[in-house]
């Protein structure tokens, strides 16, 4: 049962639109949530804010934020596949952004003229679409206050080759454990709106690696006129968690090292124990003594200022992510 509650402090002048309460009735427990709207001039960006948490447990709390898609852009299914959500009839925004936000994996969707179309990220083929449709807008799930859209995610040593699945080389059978072709796993998360990369207004990719829930690497591209393959390059960096970035010899700078090491950032490559650089995520055969440490994949780092010599000096991150934002 879904009962929308409006609350009284509502300034319509002000295009705020704050404190809305959705009580959900599970038949298990009573969940509470609060969705906020805001409309801000001169920006004109739509943020929804949907806070849902058990009533009795505030501890619990998740909150999940969508921003729309610049104008003119909007995601669709690709023609004659069915969706993993079937579109629903909504009568406005708000009733839309909800479906999408009590549904597994559902980071994106699209208000087209009264239909709701809500999108398994990991699951739909999706298409963008450049065309003047006042009566569709597309929003997208952000990391909470940030403007980045999440299009990328894998732990280490969960068994996944990173850079076919981050490519789309190949299907989930080639990838890594099978059991996640069927039950999607926390291990690994890719969005589909990878493979429409060229087609999106993007202006910006953000890599990182995490280590106990601390970012250890943070590198943003430049990413405006890029594609899937080619947004991983030195010359497109902006900013970077090593100082010595574009100053030192870089030989190798490459979502996928012949085939043996993805996102490999190598200053030198002269064998096992003259290898130095910044970053180095393995994929099976592993070659060199500092890149055996069990399972793959293993997200390897230098935590000095600057790039290291791996077999003296690396660290391991636990998971690495890729963001995009746009223009």
């Amino acid at each position: 049962m879904f009962r929308l509650k409006p609350n009284s402090s509502i300034s319509r002048n002000k295009y705020h639109y704050r404190h809305s309460v959705l009580f959900i009735n599970t038949g298990k427990r009573r969940l509470g949530s609060t969705m906020e709207i805001v409309k801000c001039q001169p920006i004109l960006k739509l943020i929804f804010i949907l806070l849902q948490c058990p009533f009795y447990m505030t501890a619990d709390c998740s909150r999940k934020q969508y921003e729309v898609l610049p104008p003119g852009y909007n995601i669709f299914m690709q023609t004659g596949v069915e969706p993993f959500y079937p579109p629903r009839n909504a009568t406005d925004r708000a009733t839309c952004f909800k479906f999408c936000a009590l549904k597994t994996f559902c980071h994106i969707w699209t208000f087209d003229n009264g239909n709701c179309h809500v999108f398994h990220s990991m699951k739909d083929k999706l298409r963008v679409e450049k065309l003047d449709i006042p009566s569709s807008t597309t929003y997208y799930e952000t990391e909470q206050d940030d403007k980045w859209l999440k299009v990328y995610f894998v732990k280490r040593g969960s068994g996944f080759l990173v850079g076919d699945s981050f490519l789309g080389v190949g299907t989930y059978e080639n990838w890594g454990p099978e059991k996640c072709t069927r039950i999607l796993c926390p291990d690994l998360f890719r969005s589909n709106l990878i493979d429409s990369w060229n087609n999106l207004p993007i202006k910006e990719v953000k890599l990182i690696a995490r280590k106990d829930n601390n970012t250890v690497v943070r590198i943003v591209f430049n990413g405006e006129g890029s594609t899937k393959e080619n947004w991983f390059s030195m010359s497109r960096v902006l900013e970077s968690s090593w100082t010595d970035f574009k100053k030192e010899p870089c030989n190798f700078f490459t979502i996928n090292y012949v085939n043996i090491r993805n996102f490999y950032i190598s200053s030198s490559h002269n064998g096992c124990q003259w290898d130095f650089g910044w970053l180095l995520v393995t994929k099976p055969p592993q070659f060199c003594p500092y890149e055996q440490n069990g399972l793959y994949p293993q997200i390897i780092y230098s935590a000095n200022a600057t790039y290291t010599r791996w077999t003296e000096a690396h660290e391991l991150a636990e998971d690495f992510s890729i963001f995009i934002s746009f223009k």
